[in-house]
C-alpha cells in the first residue's frame, strides 16, 4: 500500500472528527497541525534551489553587467520586502486589533466613512517615492546596457589595438581601434560563434578575454531565440530580419584597466567556464540549447586565436586533402591503414559530412551544422547537452568524450529530439539529406555503415585540436 502524502495528510487534518461523546474536535488545532505538516515538507524542497554556486545563478556575478543587474534587483527586492512589511503588518494590525470577540456578535457596525485625505495623499507620495527609488537604478541599467559603453574608462583599453599585439596575435590594420567582436547565429538548436576580426568560426563554445568589452552581434535565419550566459551579462533576443547586438565584460569583480589576468580563469566551481542558454522557447530542442564560455588571459586567448586559425592537415604524411581524396577514391590501402584514416575517408566519403560540416583547410565547407575544426578540444557535445569534463569538472575525459561523439553520431535520435543532422531539414527552396537518409542509402548499396565505421569517425574527430 503506498504511503500518505504529505497534501493527503493535511487534507485528512482538515477534516472535523466526531469524538465518541459527539462533539465535533476542534478545527482550528487541525488546521495548524495540517499546515505545520505541509510547510515541512515544502520547505526542503523550495530551499534546495537556493544555491549562489548554480552554473547558471544570477546571485553569482563574474562581469559587469552582471553585476549591474544584480544591485538592481537587491534594490527591487529591499523595496518590495519594506512594502510587503508596511502593508502586511497593518493589515495584520488591524485584522487582530479589530477582530470578532465573543459578545460582540450584537454590537453596531462601526460608522463607515470615505477614507482620511491625510493618509492617502501621504500613501500616493511614498509610493511615487518608492517608484523614483527604483526607476533610476533601472534607467541607468538600460542606458548601460542599451550601447557599447564608449564614454567609460574601461573602453579604450579594450580596443583590440591596444591589447591583442601585446599579447602576442596578429591583428589587422583594420581592426585596431574596434572591440573584439563576435556574430552569434542562433540555429536551430545550436549556436554558432564568428569571430568577424580573425575569420574564426566555432559552434557551441567561445572564448573571451578577461577585462575586456566584447560586442555581440545577435543573429537568426529560423526562428527567435535569446541569448542568456546569466552569470556574465543578462538576455537579448536574435530576431530574423532583426539586427540586435549587446555586450559584455567578464571581470570576475574588476573592471579596471590594469586587471589581473593572472586569476580570472580559476572560479572555483566552473573552473573558468561560464555556462548560457537559449531563453525563448524556439522549437521541439529549445531545452538541449545551451552554450558555454571560457574566460582567459589576454595572451591565452591570442594562443586560442591562432590555434582556430590553423589548417587541419589530412591524416598522410603529405597533409594534403585533394591527395587524400583522390587516393581513397582509387581504395589505395596505404591511405586507409589506420582508424583515423578510415574514419576520414568516411567523414569526405560514404557519410557525406562535408556537406554540412567545415574543417579548416579541408574541402569539407558546409555552413548548415557546426565547424568542426576544434570539436575535440570542447568540453560538450550536442550543444552541451553531453559534458565531455571528467567529475571534478575541470578537465576534458578522454573515454567520456570519445563515448559521447559515438552516441551522438550514431544515435543521435535518442539524445536531442528533432536534431537536423539526423532527420535532415528545409529551408524551402532546399531540402538537406540528413544522417538517417545517408545511413539508409549505404545499407542500400550495400555498403552499411558498421558499428566499426562509427568508431572510425570518431577517432578521426579526436584529431580535430
Amino acid at each position: 500500500m503506498s504511503q500518505p502524502t504529505p497534501l493527503h495528510t493535511f487534507s485528512h487534518d482538515l477534516r472535523p472528527s466526531s469524538p465518541a461523546g459527539g462533539a465535533v474536535a476542534p478545527v482550528r488545532s487541525r488546521w495548524s497541525r495540517g499546515l505545520s505538516r505541509l510547510t515541512a515538507a515544502l520547505l526542503p524542497a523550495l530551499l534546495a534551489g537556493c544555491s549562489f554556486k548554480h552554473p547558471q545563478s544570477t546571485l553569482d556575478p563574474h562581469g559587469l553587467v552582471s553585476r549591474d543587474q544584480l544591485s538592481l534587483f537587491y534594490i527591487t527586492v529591499w523595496v518590495s520586502l519594506f512594502i510587503f512589511i508596511c502593508v502586511g503588518g497593518v493589515m495584520a494590525y488591524a485584522v487582530w486589533k479589530f477582530r470578532e470577540r465573543p459578545g460582540d456578535e450584537n454590537k453596531p457596525m462601526p460608522v463607515q466613512g470615505h477614507g482620511n485625505p491625510l493618509i492617502e495623499i501621504g500613501l500616493i507620495t511614498a509610493s511615487i517615492a518608492l517608484l523614483v527609488i527604483i526607476a533610476v537604478p533601472t534607467l541607468k541599467a538600460i542606458f548601460l546596457t542599451d550601447d557599447v559603453p564608449t564614454n567609460q574608462p574601461y573602453w579604450k583599453p579594450s580596443l583590440l589595438g591596444s591589447w591583442y599585439q601585446k599579447a602576442g596575435g596578429t591583428l589587422p590594420d583594420l581592426a585596431k581601434g574596434e572591440p573584439l567582436t563576435i556574430t552569434v547565429q542562433g540555429k536551430q538548436w545550436w549556436w554558432a560563434f564568428e569571430y568577424t576580426q580573425f575569420g574564426v568560426t566555432t559552434a557551441n563554445e567561445f572564448v573571451i578575454p578577461a577585462g575586456k568589452v566584447v560586442l555581440f552581434k545577435l543573429r537568426s535565419d529560423n526562428v527567435i531565440h535569446s541569448f542568456w550566459l546569466p552569470k556574465i551579462a543578462g538576455k537579448v533576443d536574435a530576431i530574423p530580419g532583426r539586427a540586435n547586438q549587446m555586450w559584455m565584460m567578464a571581470d570576475d569583480g574588476k573592471s579596471s584597466p590594469d586587471y589581473d589576468h593572472g586569476t580570472v580563469a580559476a572560479d572555483q566551481y566552473e573552473n573558468g567556464l561560464y555556462y548560457g542558454q537559449c531563453a525563448q522557447y524556439c522549437g521541439e530542442a529549445h531545452a538541449y540549447m545551451l552554450f558555454r564560455t571560457r574566460v582567459v588571459s589576454d595572451e591565452d586567448f591570442a594562443k586560442w586565436i591562432a590555434q582556430a586559425q590553423k589548417k587541419v592537415a589530412a591524416p598522410t604524411s603529405d597533409g594534403d586533402w585533394v591527395a587524400f581524396s583522390k587516393a581513397v577514391a582509387a581504395k589505395n590501402p596505404a591511405v586507409l591503414s589506420t582508424p583515423v584514416q578510415r574514419g576520414a575517408a568516411l567523414f569526405f566519403g560514404r557519410a557525406n559530412c562535408i556537406l554540412c560540416h567545415t574543417i579548416n583547410g579541408s574541402t569539407a565547407q558546409g555552413t548548415a551544422g557546426p565547424n568542426l575544426s576544434l570539436v575535440a578540444t570542447r568540453t560538450g557535445l550536442a550543444s552541451e547537452f553531453l559534458d565531455n569534463l571528467d567529475n571534478e569538472g575541470k578537465a576534458i575525459d578522454p573515454k567520456r568524450q570519445a563515448d559521447n561523439l559515438y552516441n551522438w553520431i550514431s544515435h543521435s535520435y535518442d539524445y536531442k529530439p528533432g536534431n537536423l543532422m539526423w532527420y535532415g531539414f528545409s529551408n524551402g527552396t532546399t531540402k538537406a539529406v540528413g544522417l538517417r537518409d545517408i545511413v539508409a542509402t549505404n545499407q542500400a548499396n550495400g555498403t552499411p555503415i558498421t558499428e566499426q565505421d562509427w568508431h572510425d569517425l570518431v577517432a578521426f574527430l579526436l584529431t580535430l585540436k
